[in-house]
Protein backbone atom coordinates (compact mmCIF):
# COMPACT_ATOMS: atom_id res chain seq x y z
CA UNK A 1 0.00 0.00 0.00
CA UNK A 2 2.82 2.40 0.79
CA UNK A 3 4.33 1.82 -2.64
CA UNK A 4 1.05 2.80 -4.28
CA UNK A 5 1.14 6.10 -2.37
CA UNK A 6 4.72 6.76 -3.54
CA UNK A 7 3.73 6.03 -7.13
CA UNK A 8 0.67 8.28 -6.72
CA UNK A 9 2.95 11.14 -5.69
CA UNK A 10 5.03 10.45 -8.82
CA UNK A 11 1.87 10.52 -10.93
CA UNK A 12 0.89 13.90 -9.52
CA UNK A 13 4.32 15.57 -9.49
CA UNK A 14 5.97 13.70 -12.39
CA UNK A 15 8.05 16.01 -14.57
CA UNK A 16 6.69 14.68 -17.86
CA UNK A 17 3.42 13.28 -19.09
CA UNK A 18 5.05 9.95 -19.88
CA UNK A 19 6.18 9.64 -16.24
CA UNK A 20 2.61 10.24 -15.14
CA UNK A 21 1.26 7.70 -17.62
CA UNK A 22 3.72 5.04 -16.46
CA UNK A 23 2.83 5.78 -12.84
CA UNK A 24 -0.88 5.40 -13.50
CA UNK A 25 -0.26 2.09 -15.29
CA UNK A 26 1.82 0.88 -12.34
CA UNK A 27 -0.95 1.83 -9.92
CA UNK A 28 -3.57 -0.08 -11.95
CA UNK A 29 -1.30 -3.13 -12.01
CA UNK A 30 -0.76 -3.05 -8.26
CA UNK A 31 -4.46 -2.52 -7.49
CA UNK A 32 -5.36 -5.45 -9.75
CA UNK A 33 -2.87 -7.66 -7.87
CA UNK A 34 -4.48 -6.58 -4.58
CA UNK A 35 -7.91 -7.49 -5.99
CA UNK A 36 -6.57 -10.89 -7.07
CA UNK A 37 -5.09 -11.50 -3.61
CA UNK A 38 -8.43 -10.67 -2.01
CA UNK A 39 -10.12 -13.07 -4.43
CA UNK A 40 -7.65 -15.81 -3.52
CA UNK A 41 -8.01 -15.27 0.24
CA UNK A 42 -11.81 -15.11 0.21
CA UNK A 43 -12.23 -17.79 -2.44
CA UNK A 44 -14.55 -15.61 -4.50
CA UNK A 45 -14.04 -16.08 -8.22
CA UNK A 46 -16.06 -12.99 -9.15
CA UNK A 47 -13.20 -10.75 -8.09
CA UNK A 48 -11.00 -12.29 -10.77
CA UNK A 49 -13.35 -10.93 -13.44
CA UNK A 50 -13.31 -7.53 -11.76
CA UNK A 51 -9.50 -7.49 -11.73
CA UNK A 52 -9.41 -8.51 -15.40
CA UNK A 53 -11.81 -5.71 -16.40
CA UNK A 54 -9.80 -3.25 -14.27
CA UNK A 55 -6.56 -4.18 -16.07
CA UNK A 56 -8.22 -3.92 -19.49
CA UNK A 57 -9.67 -0.49 -18.68
CA UNK A 58 -6.25 0.69 -17.50
CA UNK A 59 -4.59 -0.58 -20.67
CA UNK A 60 -7.16 0.92 -23.03
CA UNK A 61 -7.14 4.18 -21.07
CA UNK A 62 -3.36 4.36 -21.34
CA UNK A 63 -3.52 3.80 -25.08
CA UNK A 64 -6.21 6.46 -25.41
CA UNK A 65 -4.18 9.00 -23.43
CA UNK A 66 -1.10 8.20 -25.50
CA UNK A 67 -3.09 8.63 -28.71
CA UNK A 68 -4.37 12.00 -27.57
CA UNK A 69 -0.94 13.23 -26.49
CA UNK A 70 1.07 12.16 -29.53
CA UNK A 71 0.72 14.29 -32.60
CA UNK A 72 1.33 12.22 -35.67
CA UNK A 73 0.66 8.89 -37.24
CA UNK A 74 2.40 5.57 -36.55
CA UNK A 75 2.55 3.32 -39.59
CA UNK A 76 4.12 -0.08 -40.02
CA UNK A 77 6.54 -0.18 -42.95
CA UNK A 78 8.88 -2.86 -44.25
CA UNK A 79 11.90 -1.51 -42.40
CA UNK A 80 10.07 -1.22 -39.10
CA UNK A 81 7.96 1.19 -37.17
CA UNK A 82 8.50 4.78 -38.27
CA UNK A 83 6.96 8.02 -37.16
CA UNK A 84 5.36 10.13 -39.87
CA UNK A 85 3.95 13.46 -38.72
CA UNK A 86 0.59 14.46 -40.15
CA UNK A 87 0.63 17.27 -42.67
CA UNK A 88 -1.82 20.08 -42.27
CA UNK A 89 -4.60 19.90 -44.79
CA UNK A 90 -3.94 16.28 -45.80
CA UNK A 91 -6.96 14.00 -46.00
CA UNK A 92 -6.58 10.32 -45.18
Amino acid sequence: MALILVILVRAIIGPTVIDRLISINAITSKVSVIILLIAFIRGEHGFIDIAFVFVLCGFVGGLWILGVLTSGDWRLEEKGLKFQPKRKGSVE
